[in-house]
């Protein structure tokens, strides 16, 4: 009778939020001019762990998380272009744990897989013919030949713990989301590849059963 309340009581769920910073990588070929810069995005999740004993916890995540880009030209000094893109991720990972009862670190190490939800881009450019000069902000509408809205990757993820309550406990962590996908198919005859890679700055709260 006693086992279902003591497996009970290594459950925990929570919510998490912060910011993450996305660096764009392309195989940019003859388009030498071409610059991507990193850029700032948000992310939001809720989460849920089971730890199967002090040191070892399984946890898995819904997150929303922003892959934002800038792209400008080195030749076209009046051109940029920031690039919005959404993503849902469902990140999958171990954590260990160490330290005392209230202050512990932990390090997560796992995979994910994520889906491409929408895109969008606002900025300036000019235009070829009469050089005038316009700002403008659209959405993207996707092409199922040459984008890959499925993701997948691995991550890792260092962080501190405080349990300030027998059921509350707060977190703070940085991690590292890797893609082993590229955003664009293998569609031309020359191979575009383009891979997302993600820092993670968040802050989450736990309840604990």
């Amino acid at each position: 009778m006693m086992l279902p309340t003591l497996a009970f009581a290594q459950w925990r769920v929570g919510v998490n939020g912060g910011a993450d910073y996305n660096h764009f990588s392309i195989d940019k070929h003859y388009q030498t001019d071409y610059v991507f810069k990193d850029r700032w995005g948000v992310t939001l999740g809720v989460m849920g762990q089971y730890d199967v004993n002090d040191w070892l916890g399984i946890r898995a995540e819904l997150d929303w998380t922003q892959k934002n880009y800038r792209h400008t030209r080195e030749v076209l000094k009046n051109m940029c272009y920031d690039y919005t893109n959404n993503y849902l991720q469902l990140p999958v990972m171990a954590s260990f744990g160490f330290g005392g009862e209230r202050l512990r670190g932990f390090c997560n190490v796992g995979a994910y897989g994520g889906y491409w939800l929408n895109s969008g881009r606002e900025g300036f450019d000019t235009n070829s013919f009469s050089e005038i000069a316009y700002n403008f902000s659209e959405n993207i509408e996707f092409n199922s030949n040459r984008d890959q809205r499925l993701d997948f990757g691995l991550l890792g993820g260092l962080g501190l713990e405080y349990r300030f309550d027998s059921h509350w406990a707060v977190q703070a962590e940085m991690r590292y989301y890797y893609s082993l996908v590229s955003t664009q198919k293998d569609y031309m005859r020359v191979s575009d590849p383009r891979y997302n890679s993600t820092l993670a700055l968040q802050a989450g709260v736990w309840y604990c059963f």
